[in-house]
């Protein structure tokens, strides 16, 4: 009888034993939860608040971390999104996603051996899959290998072709290698997966206004607009669109609002001289052009050199 009732004493104390734990781990769950419900509206604070007390209550799980470490992220708090990359890699050493996270911020950061080397760790880990030909595509970005990182996000759109992050590359490579119309090709797709990324909406204007499709350069820019009101590329760009289309007053005042955001850029100085120009304002367009020389005297020189070689050319024809 008596063994009888300390058995039952025993499975009572570890089924409250069990219980709790049960209950520890679903409330470090319910908080780890809540960070990601915060995380997607991008209520950063909130996030972080959550992800932390997640941790707290339950220090050894490498996706608390992880996420915690992406908020820091995207709030562009580098070094705290450091810690917790490696916190998670020492919980689990295989996390590819972790060390992809270091690479971009040492690649923007400019610290090209350290991004490469943490890639490379990504693509150790997980040597199978979409984001392996990704890493390799930024790998090649981050040494001036534009024809191999388009090489390599192709291979990663071509396993995927809903990923975001490649499509978004893909687009930037061909844009930066002066391919309008490819970039455009791009971005159309990227956007098509998130539709209000400031990032796509504002490069596929721009696209648009090199290709001289004014129009869609307008209707796009318009949008980023509702995006984000301070952005310079995007006022300078749409002042661009109105241009082309014969809105000379429109194309003023966004390149004054261009410049309202950032003084201190020898393009926009220089174009909202070249705008002021063509409305006869000739002594407001000469205060510019001064004002572009003081910033950057090579821009000017290189700026009119190319003014004067399509004068030329024209002529010619």
């Amino acid at each position: 009888m008596r063994e009888t009732v300390l058995k039952v004493i025993v499975l009572l104390l570890f089924m409250l034993l069990f219980s709790a734990a049960e209950a520890y781990c679903a409330s470090s769950k319910a908080y780890y939860l809540r960070g990601n419900k915060y995380f997607i509206k991008k209520k950063y604070d909130r996030a972080i608040e959550k992800y932390e007390k997640a941790i707290e209550i339950n220090p050894k799980i490498a996706d608390y971390y992880y996420k915690l470490a992406e908020t820091y992220r995207l709030k562009e708090s580098e070094d705290e999104a450091i810690a917790c990359y490696r916190e998670a890699i020492k919980i689990n050493p295989q996390y590819y996603s972790t060390y992809a996270g270091l690479g971009e911020i040492f690649f923007k950061r400019g610290e090209c051996e350290e991004a490469v080397r943490y890639y490379t760790k990504a693509i150790e880990a997980c040597p199978t899959g979409s984001k392996d030909q990704f890493f390799l595509g930024r790998i090649c970005d981050i040494e001036g290998d534009t024809d191999g990182a388009v090489r390599e996000y192709k291979k990663a759109v071509k396993i995927r072709p809903g990923y975001f992050d490649a499509l978004s590359n893909l687009a930037v490579c061909y844009a930066e290698k002066g391919d309008s119309r490819k970039a455009v090709f791009y971005y159309v797709k990227a956007r098509k997966i998130r539709p209000y990324d400031e990032h796509i909406v504002v490069g596929l204007g721009i696209a648009y206004t090199n290709l001289k499709e004014f129009s869609k350069a307008r209707n796009v820019l318009r949008i980023a607009l509702n995006i984000n009101l301070f952005n310079r590329d995007t006022r300078f760009y749409l002042g661009k669109a109105y241009y082309g289309m014969g809105n000379l007053d429109q194309a003023i005042r966004q390149t004054e609002k261009a410049l309202e955001i950032n003084p201190g850029n020898p393009e926009t100085h220089f174009t909202l001289g070249l705008y002021y120009d063509k409305k006869g304002w000739s002594d407001m367009a000469i205060a510019e052009y001064r004002e572009a020389q003081l910033l950057n005297p090579d821009y000017i020189m290189k700026k009119v050199k190319r003014i004067e070689e399509k004068a030329k050319k024209q002529q010619a024809e």
